[in-house]
């Protein structure tokens, strides 16, 4: 019966779809920093303020070095750079480095705490290759609160080759940045975060898309190739991300670099904490919309509200040609063999739905969530890796998909239900999808992660991870 109205819903909606109309609002470009230019100092202030995403209507947000979201920092491979973060908005906070590959001590998890009105003062080596990153929050039990506020930026690393490729790379022409988020708002102001019990299990997700801040955005290009670089900031929400003329478009990146070369795809699907870099060819001048299909928890879940919404109006100025090519070639990866791996480890994402009536009348999350049986706990240490080896980790999740993510380095993909992945997931990553089948992947950690300042693994729908769905372990 409950697939049936599903079905009546879906029918009466698409009866009900017109085309869309123009997009309203210029999407907002963050700031860039160089940190070659600012002589590898870069100062960024976490702070309270009122972000406008409809006019005139004051939203209370946070952001670093503004009102809402961050910089993008822009970092170079064989060079370092000091950060000091700033700790304005009265309350305690960390600043994880997400895909950076740097010590425990400067990464950034719940260790890290940053009190209030003090500053955390890091240099980060950058030893990685070019690849989209960011930063946000990762306080134990806050985490989901503060990114939802607006506390996000991105991390861009360049190195020899990507400055090298013919792309498009003139940041916030042809070469730009998609900060996706979901929110709700009332009469224009966005909605405080706060989470039901049904929330916590699913994930907070919510109705109105963000990009970079702006509701119903459109971009002005360049004739020629753009490149979009998609980060997924949304607390749960996954998205299934297309074009609406159908055209294919090619997917040059993953989390930790290049793809070996442009894999051409209609269809791309992302989980919270994925990046991914596109590649649109828009040299016909014919306006495009990315849109994004709102994909629920699970297939029992129906919404009133539609699922397909507009991403990005991408329009094209004729009098500006662009630049950038789409290569044939991009990267050289070295895909490590099963069999070099000195020792295989097993994590299994738990949700415990039993005696969930008395869970739900007093809130009580504190063991529904686990990895492993274990509900995170910032005084154990779940798992001791040796420094410089081989490894391959064995993930599976419990009821519904989870983006699992871990820190310190990136991994490759060696299957997935038992299946080698598709062409336009074999680079670089550091979330990867996980259900009820096992996935594996294969790691090697670099970088020392002790027991005061070790790393994380955890799922990445952030009300999971607050409520003990994360572990906690060393590199020596």
């Amino acid at each position: 019966m409950k697939k049936v109205l599903f079905l009546l819903i879906l029918l009466s909606m698409i009866a009900c779809q017109t085309t869309i109309e123009p997009a309203t609002n210029e999407l907002i470009i963050p700031e860039l920093i160089d940190s070659r230019k600012s002589n590898h100092d870069i100062q960024l202030t976490l702070q309270k303020g009122h972000h406008e995403f409809y006019p005139n209507v004051k939203s209370e947000t946070k952001g670093f070095n503004g009102n809402y979201l961050g910089p993008t920092i822009r970092m170079y491979n064989n060079d370092s750079t000091r950060v000091r973060f700033t700790n304005s908005i009265g309350e305690t906070t960390t600043v994880h480095g997400h895909g950076l590959h740097v010590e425990g001590k400067i990464d950034g998890g719940p260790q890290n705490k940053i009190l209030p009105n003090t500053t955390w003062d890091i240099t980060i080596p950058v030893p990685q290759q070019a690849s989209t990153n960011w930063y946000h929050p990762q306080l134990m039990g806050k985490t989901a609160h503060h990114v939802h506020a607006g506390l996000a930026g991105l991390y861009i690393i360049e190195d020899k080759n990507s400055m090298a490729l013919p792309l498009p790379k003139t940041y916030g022409e042809d070469d730009i940045p998609l900060i996706i988020q979901d929110r709700d708002f009332f009469e224009g102001k966005m909605k405080k975060y706060k989470v039901s019990m049904d929330e916590i299990m699913d994930g907070k997700r919510e109705e109105t898309l963000v990009v970079n801040g702006t509701v119903n955005p459109f971009v002005e290009v360049p004739k020629g190739w753009l490149r979009l670089r998609l980060l997924n900031a949304s607390n749960a929400r996954f998205y299934d991300f297309y074009l609406e003329s159908e055209q294919p478009f090619y997917k040059i990146a993953t989390e930790g670099g290049f793809l070996e070369e442009p894999v051409e795809i209609t269809h791309l699907k992302m989980a919270p904490g994925e990046r991914n870099e596109i590649m649109i060819d828009m040299s016909s001048g014919v306006t495009q919309e990315l849109m994004a299909t709102f994909l629920p928890a699970d297939n029992e879940d129906i919404s009133i509200f539609p699922s397909k919404k507009r991403v990005l109006e991408i329009r094209v100025d004729d009098t500006q040609i662009a630049q950038g090519k789409l290569p044939a070639s991009l990267n050289e990866i070295h895909y490590w063999e099963k069999e070099e791996a000195i020792k295989t480890r097993v994590f299994e994402l738990n949700m415990d739905m039993e005696d969930t009536s008395e869970q739900m009348n007093g809130m009580d999350i504190s063991t529904m969530f686990d990895i492993n049986g274990k509900s995170m706990n910032m005084m154990r240490i779940d798992e001791e890796v040796k420094k410089g080896t081989i490894e391959v980790w064995k993930i599976r999740g419990d009821m519904m998909e989870h983006p699992f993510h871990m820190h310190g380095t990136s991994f490759l993909i060696l299957s997935q239900g038992g299946k080698l992945p598709k062409p336009a997931d074999r680079g670089w990553k550091d979330v990867v999808i996980v259900d009820d089948n096992w996935t594996e992947i294969i790691l090697k950690f670099d970088y020392d992660a002790t027991e005061q300042y070790p790393y994380m693994y955890h799922c990445h729908i952030l009300e999971h991870e607050d409520a003990g769905m994360m572990g906690q372990f060393t590199v020596k």
